[in-house]
């Protein structure tokens, strides 16, 4: 994993200085001081960048890029649009439809130019082929990624440092699949959101902004698809699935949660993972830190639905994820929420009147 290392350093070099150079005054402070927030361009930069330095020092990496070129700059384009519509909406809030219109017609874009499921393998060994629902499920999963990892941004340093943990992991299995440029590319996303970290935990002097949780989460949602392809050509999708197992876990239960209450589902609220943590009364750095935790295990099942690809412990590990996910649903006090909402009061309503 040289060139991979070697990568991620690159773009943590790139990111870190640049994060630093980034004063564009966008967002009130707690104090009421002007905090810069578009941290996507520090990101985007030192991802960029560091496939460029890598590819002009490096003949490996010059050959890995220069082979999937078109495919490459389509990402790293559609990736380009979504974050700067998001830096866009960190100076002034722009319509969600506005937001997801754009999410979408970017996953469209890298979806024509070869990010596509197709057919993806199932935890035990089973294959699913997707057949003329592939458009709708590849853009979908891009478009729940790209989403995802914003809606988990609501803290210090929780999405930056969340991203950096999922890229790593990924970039690992990619490789382990054989992946060299996809591997490489998720070295230098995590680099660059290693870069970007440091300034971003508690008390944050740099925000990430929808224009950096946008881009992480897009380019997370394109390379999962491109990177885990098994010498089959099928996606084992609930390897990325898992180590993305917090965001869209949080996005999950936030869209159950407004719906059970009859809420628009798009619609902003503070009560995430994060915003309860928050309540409950955790301090930014341990919110941060459990946050880490709990992307480190989900990591972890990742890494061990790899090691036993296509046999019954990667069924083991996902019962055991599902397990792990129902917990923290329960401590996090989302069952009773679930339970005490407006539509299943109103449906334990229906049915003690229909016992009656």
């Amino acid at each position: 994993m040289d060139i991979e290392l070697q990568t991620a350093a690159v773009a943590l070099c790139v990111a870190l200085p640049l994060t630093f150079a980034l004063r564009l005054p966008t967002k009130t402070g707690r104090r009421g001081e002007q905090m810069p927030r578009i941290g996507g361009l520090s990101i985007l930069g030192g991802f960029v960048a560091s496939i460029l330095i890598m590819a002009l020092f490096s003949d490996h990496a010059r050959r890995l890029v220069g082979d999937d070129r078109r495919e490459f700059l389509v990402l790293v384009a559609c990736g380009a649009v979504v974050c700067a519509v998001g830096a866009r909406d960190d100076f002034k809030d722009l319509d969600w439809r506005y937001k997801m219109s754009t999410h979408f017609l970017a996953a469209l874009g890298i979806y024509l130019a070869g990010f596509r499921i197709g057919e993806t393998t199932l935890p035990g060994g089973g294959t699913l082929a997707l057949g003329g629902m592939d458009p709708v499920v590849s853009v979908f999963w891009v478009m729940l990624i790209t989403n995802s990892i914003n809606l988990i941004d609501g803290r210090d340093g929780v999405a930056a440092g969340v991203a950096a943990l999922v890229s790593s992991t990924m970039s690992y299995i990619a490789w382990d699949l054989g992946h060299d440029l996809i591997a490489m590319l998720f070295a230098a996303l995590a680099g660059a959101s290693l870069g970007f970290v440091p300034l971003n935990l508690p008390q944050a002097k740099r925000f990430l902004g929808d224009s950096g949780a946008y881009f992480l989460g897009f380019m997370i949602a394109g390379l999962s698809i491109a990177g885990f392809v098994d010498t089959t050509g099928r996606v084992p999708l609930y390897i990325p699935l898992v180590a993305l197992g917090l965001p869209v876990l949080d996005t999950g239960v936030a869209f159950v949660r407004r719906y059970l209450d009859g809420r628009h589902p798009f619609k902003h609220d503070a009560d995430h993972f994060h915003d309860r943590m928050e309540r409950a009364g955790y301090s930014p750095l341990k919110l941060t830190l459990v946050s880490y935790a709990i992307t480190l295990l989900f990591c972890a099942g990742a890494l061990l639905a790899h090691t036993w690809y296509k046999s019954a412990g990667s069924a083991i590990v996902g019962l055991a994820v599902l397990a792990f996910a129902v917990a923290l649903i329960v401590l996090f006090g989302y069952g009773t929420s679930f339970w005490n909402s407006a539509r299943v009061s109103g449906w334990r309503g229906t049915a003690a009147r229909q016992d009656l």
